[in-house]
């Protein structure tokens, strides 16, 4: 219970949460399942993804081979949402100018990229998206199963108006989505990245 009394699970009439899910499609009990795209096996299940996956349309399904990198998108604290209003203030603007896409120095030297080189990301829905690269250490590639996974992150707050445009990150994305919530699954997916 709450301090104030309620219970914290405020979307459930009871207020409580539950180790089991009856009545989900993907249910009783959660399992770990990899993003509809993934460059590595599922370490926890021979079920590679969520068999009961919602699909908005029929999309299409990035190889490793081609797209070896792991993307995720997040948001700006200076924006909020898509951007739609927040890229129409000069002041917020000024603060996060124009899309950029993360990457760690090791990814960024094996593909010759500087921080402020201008980049493009591609992925297998045929979108392509632009912006300038920070690279950080934020980021690290990881080793799994004997394999170096590199990664991206680049923020979904941009969009064809306002003050700063740029390219939406979910041109990149997947149209598929967790069966119990509907929830897109727009924070995972493969790509390539490339110097301008």
């Amino acid at each position: 219970m709450s301090q104030g009394g309620g219970y914290p699970f405020i979307m459930k009439p009871e207020g409580r949460g539950y180790l089991f899910g009856p009545g989900r499609p993907d249910g009783p009990f959660p399992e770990h399942y990899e993003p509809w795209e993934s460059p590595v096996s599922n370490p926890m299940s021979t079920q590679q993804n969520n068999p009961a996956i919602k699909s908005w349309e029929t999309t299409a399904r990035g190889a490793a081979t081609e797209y070896p990198i792991v993307a995720t998108t997040h948001r700006l604290v200076e924006h909020m949402h898509t951007g739609g209003v927040t890229r129409r203030l000069p002041w917020l603007v000024e603060m996060m100018p124009e899309m950029f896409v993360e990457m760690s120095q090791e990814l960024a030297e094996a593909r010759g990229i500087a921080s402020g080189d201008t980049v493009v990301v591609e992925s297998a829905r045929g979108g392509s998206v632009r912006g300038k690269a920070i690279v950080t250490i934020r980021l690290k590639p990881f080793r799994f199963n004997g394999t170096t996974v590199h990664q991206i992150s680049l923020p979904w707050n941009w969009g064809y108006m306002g003050l700063s445009t740029g390219d939406s990150a979910n041109l990149l994305t997947p149209r598929v989505g967790d069966p119990n919530t509907g929830i897109p699954e727009f924070r995972a997916f493969l790509c390539n990245v490339r110097k301008a």
